[in-house]
């Protein structure tokens, strides 16, 4: 066995065994290490050396750890944003995408939501006042039912709601009401607004508001957002509720930006 007797040589080792940690981390530091240069007593000595080490000085191996997660944390923001210019067709301007506000507004709100959702439930005032008090605001509405099979028998009903010219009516009814989002709910909102009923059923079922769907998850999924509700502002992602204040700033930091 080699036996480590100066400080040198710990240092040695230590860069030897930063250089394995790093790789186990994705990391590939310039001093990378020949692990097959060492002989197995070497190889011994130093697993008990860096093991000791770490025992010693655990906020190293933390340290390591916070480290990866906020590069990878770094690097998913980065490809969500430049998934926005990828998605902006469907994102902006997809016609099937209902929408509020004013059509041509300097700034445009895209919501991912669920009609499951407390929260979007929370956001659904928070955007309508907003539409309110801002007249140049545009506000579009992608489905992303991922709680549970009401969701997405809801979110097509919205969307059949949407072929009829109805769907802010249907999505306002449906977000104010409190009862499950089954048939029978769907279908006394839809009588309640005049919608042909029989229409309705069979749009809902539809091919293309299927393709529909599955477009919105792909694109949330893009985007990072995981969870309801999420928007994009400009460009900004937000995942997550926010009150009308901290909404209205973040649409006047984009205004400004612009």
């Amino acid at each position: 066995m080699i036996l480590i007797q100066s400080t040198g040589s710990k240092f040695a080792l230590l860069t030897a065994a930063c250089a394995l940690i790093g790789g186990a981390f994705g990391v590939t530091p310039s001093y990378a290490a020949d692990k097959t240069s060492f002989t197995e007593a070497q190889k011994a000595e130093l697993e008990d050396f860096v093991r000791d080490f770490i025992m010693n000085n655990p906020e190293v191996l933390i340290d390591s750890v916070n480290k990866m997660r906020e590069n990878q944390q770094k690097a998913q923001e980065e490809d969500a944003q430049k998934s926005i210019e990828k998605y902006k067709e469907h994102l902006f301007e997809d016609k099937l995408i209902p929408e509020i506000g004013n059509p041509k507004g300097d700034i445009t709100v895209v919501e991912f939501f669920d009609f499951n959702c407390g929260y979007c439930k929370r956001a659904f005032d928070t955007v309508n006042e907003a539409v309110q008090n801002d007249k140049n605001l545009r506000v579009r509405f992608i489905d992303l039912p991922i709680l549970s099979p009401q969701s997405e028998t809801a979110a097509k009903w919205a969307m059949a709601a949407n072929k009829q010219g109805k769907y802010w009516e249907f999505h306002s009814a449906l977000m104010k009401n409190p009862a499950p989002k089954t048939e029978e709910t769907l279908t006394e909102i839809s009588n309640d607004l005049g919608l042909d009923l029989a229409r309705m059923k069979k749009d809902a079922e539809g091919e293309d508001v299927k393709k529909e769907l599955e477009k919105n998850r792909e694109v949330a999924n893009a985007l990072a957002i995981t969870g309801t509700p999420g928007f994009v502002i400009g460009k900004q992602i937000i995942r997550g509720y926010a009150e009308y204040e901290a909404f209205k700033a973040i649409i006047e930091d984009e205004r400004k930006a612009k």
